[in-house]
This record gives structure tokens, C-alpha cells and sequence, in this order.
């Protein structure tokens, strides 16, 4: 009884708190959620507008991702992307007892391009963000805006990648997120990642066979809280099938699955 006491205060406590932060902080990127949330210099495509919308400067050819969230609380979101534009919609929501559940609705849509063009050895982007929350049948939103950059080098070890970015540059009812990030990709396939962020610290690392499979694992530290994340995508033809556990110290482990299309 006292655990269920326990886990119907979480959940409101949590509900009550998501009012004032963006449904994306919930991680709805299933390959970025795999590496602990380290994407912001890696980003690309529908996934990557959520972490850094500068990464909507390299896509190339028209994508299309989705993730559904299942744990404690359920969520989801559906993206697409196509070069130097995208755009998505994210869900999540649960009932805690009769006039205690809460709801989110969120639209995201970007700009990306390629500062190359104009001298910069850069990627630039921005993304407008909103969002509708409701609480016990009480509702609010707000507006935000995602300004990114991303620089790529290429070095004798790889490519060395690093981000900076501001998410929910906010007029209203969302929080402030500062990102500085960096990346390195290996000709071989192995990848390592970190995001600072003013809300958490992510570190995530991958290995891609033959650009057939992925497998990643990352750690996240959060409000204290120190969360293991482990991912696993497959590629084959124009479809990406991925997955990832994110655990947590007081709840149970939350899943992600995430299905893509590349055209």
C-alpha cells in the first residue's frame, strides 16, 4: 500500500512539474535516448530537430521518425525532415486517480542550413516550439525558440563535432535550456558523445557494424539522480528499427521504440 502511496505521488509531483518544462525533456528520441540523451552534436533529421535544429542543415533526401514511450508514463512523437526543413508532433500523458491525470501536446518546426555557404565552417538552425499542458482539467501553454549551431572537423581519428545551443528561448510557460556539446565519429564505426546542459549531463557511446546495426549505451545524471541508458538500432534498406531502456533509481525502467523511414 505505502508503495502505491508512494508511486501516486511521484506521478503527481512529476505531472505538476512537467506543467513547467517542455514534453520533450521526457526524451523522445529513441536513438538519442540510447546514448543517454548525448544527441546535440550529433543531430540529424525528424530526431534531431528535438536536440539541436542546426542538424536540419545536413539532411539529405526526405526522412521520417517516431517514437513511442513506455514506462511510467507514456508518450510519443512523429517527425519529418527534409533538407534544411522539418517539423513534429509529440504526446504524452497519464491519469493518476479521477481528476488528478495530466496531458501534454506539442508542435515543433525548424530551420536548418548550411553556413558554409556564406564562409562559416558551421551548421545554423531554429525551431519554434508549442506547447499545451493540462493538469486535473486545467490547462496552460507556451511558446519557445531552439537556436543551434554545430560545427564538423574532419581530423587523422575522425570527425569531431561540437554544438551550441539554446532550447525553449522561452515567451511564456516553458524553461530556458543552455547546451554546449561535442561528438567524435571514427572511420570505424565507434562514436563517443557529450551534452552539458543546464538541466542534466549526458555521455553516451556507440558502435555502428557496417552500418547495419548500432549499439549504444550512455549515462545520464539528472537533479541529482544518476540514470544508465542502453540502445540498440537496425538499419536495412530505407527503414531504422531502434530501441532503448532508460532506468531510474526510484521507478521502474522506462522503453523506447522508434521506427524510420529514408527516402
Amino acid at each position: 500500500m505505502r508503495r502505491t502511496v508512494f508511486a501516486l505521488a511521484i506521478v503527481i509531483t512529476s505531472a505538476v512539474a512537467q506543467a513547467q518544462v517542455s514534453l520533450f525533456d521526457l526524451g523522445l528520441g529513441t536513438r538519442a535516448m540510447g546514448l543517454g540523451g548525448a544527441y546535440a552534436a550529433l543531430a540529424e533529421g525528424a530526431e534531431g530537430l528535438i536536440y539541436n535544429p542546426a542538424g536540419l542543415g545536413r539532411v539529405r533526401g526526405i526522412t521520417l521518425d517516431s517514437t513511442v514511450l513506455a514506462g511510467w508514463v507514456g508518450a510519443g512523437y512523429v517527425g519529418a525532415a527534409m533538407p534544411s526543413l522539418g517539423a513534429g508532433l509529440g504526446y504524452s500523458g497519464t491519469s493518476a486517480g479521477e481528476g488528478l491525470g495530466f496531458s501534454q501536446l506539442a508542435l515543433i518546426a525548424g530551420f536548418g542550413l548550411d553556413l558554409r555557404a556564406f564562409g562559416l565552417p558551421a551548421l545554423g538552425g531554429i525551431a519554434l516550439r508549442y506547447q499545451s499542458t493540462s493538469i486535473a482539467g486545467e490547462g496552460e501553454s507556451g511558446i519557445g525558440l531552439d537556436i543551434g549551431v554545430l560545427a564538423s572537423f574532419t581530423t587523422g581519428f575522425g570527425q569531431v563535432q561540437a554544438a551550441m545551443v539554446i532550447r525553449e528561448l522561452s515567451f511564456g510557460g516553458l524553461s530556458t535550456e543552455f547546451v554546449v556539446a561535442g561528438a567524435w565519429v571514427s572511420p570505424f564505426g565507434l562514436l563517443a558523445a557529450v551534452d552539458l546542459t543546464s538541466e542534466y549531463l549526458a555521455l553516451g557511446l556507440g558502435w555502428s557494424f557496417m552500418g547495419l546495426t548500432e549499439v549504444r549505451v550512455g549515462l545520464r545524471q539528472e537533479g541529482g539522480l544518476f540514470r544508465v541508458a542502453l540502445g540498440l538500432g537496425v538499419h536495412f534498406g530505407n527503414y531504422t528499427v531502434d530501441y532503448a531502456l532508460l532506468t531510474h533509481p526510484l521507478l521502474s525502467p522506462s522503453h523506447r521504440f522508434g521506427f524510420g523511414l529514408r527516402f
